[in-house]
């Protein structure tokens, strides 16, 4: 069983017999939607300034790496809110030293209200960027690497996929830009965040990627189908 719709075609090539059952992000948000959204405080201060998320990772190696680039790149971007989602089991002292003489303010436990009200994110390569796009936030991936040369040569040279992101490994082309190894700096982060931000070409070409994403995961519901096949399956096979 396959939470991911470009895998029946690969394991069907090498012999396998795989079923797509849905993805569990669709029925997370499925399930947030249909709770009563509380987006204030997050998606908005005193001012109303528009939100701009930042999703660092969520291991503490991965928000050492990235969140200072993520920093560098919205200092001196006036006119927004930038709010941090923190990570579960990142405790909020580990990121004081990252975001000290920010404004960049952090919220805990509420990733998907924070991503709701944010008029765009920059999100470290995972899960989070699938997430953002059914929340159609439209996103700048990054994912700053250890030896950041020798992660480049390793992408080119090694990696057999095109894309390292949920969101273009499903549309099967770009949608989102992905700033890997060493093109994952301020300079190149800010250069693809700030179109998003206003009504341009670049940001309604993500939304409607997102909306093709979105067919192709099909509708919620994975945990129960899943449920039904293997009970299914164990039914022939005792029969």
């Amino acid at each position: 069983f396959s939470i991911l719709p470009f895998e029946t075609e690969y394991f069907g090539r090498r012999g396998y017999k795989v079923d797509y059952v849905g993805n569990p992000c669709v029925d997370a948000i499925e399930d947030y939607r249909r709770q009563t959204k509380n987006t204030d405080g997050i998606g908005e201060n005193a001012e109303k300034l528009p939100v701009i998320a930042l999703l660092a990772g969520s291991r503490r190696q991965e928000i050492a790496r990235n969140l200072p680039q993520m920093l560098d790149a919205v200092r001196g971007m006036e006119g927004y809110e930038f709010v941090l989602a923190a990570a579960p089991g990142i405790d909020d002292s580990f990121y004081t030293g990252f975001l000290e003489g920010s404004n960049v303010r952090v919220v805990r436990g509420r990733t998907y209200a924070v991503l709701d009200g944010a008029r765009a994110a920059l999100v470290t390569s995972g899960t989070a960027t699938l997430e953002t796009s059914l929340l159609r936030v439209p996103q700048v991936v990054c994912y700053r690497l250890p030896a950041d040369r020798m992660a480049r040569l390793f992408r080119f040279f090694v990696l057999k996929t095109k894309y390292v992101s949920l969101v273009n490994l499903v549309a099967g082309h770009e949608v989102v830009p992905e700033l890997l190894g060493a093109d994952m700096n301020s300079d190149n982060v800010k250069a693809h965040l700030l179109p998003l931000l206003t009504d341009t070409p670049e940001r309604q070409a993500q939304l409607d990627g997102y909306d093709e994403i979105i067919r192709k995961l099909g509708p919620a519901g994975a945990s129960d189908k899943t449920a039904y096949r293997i009970v299914s399956l164990l039914k022939d096979n005792a029969g």
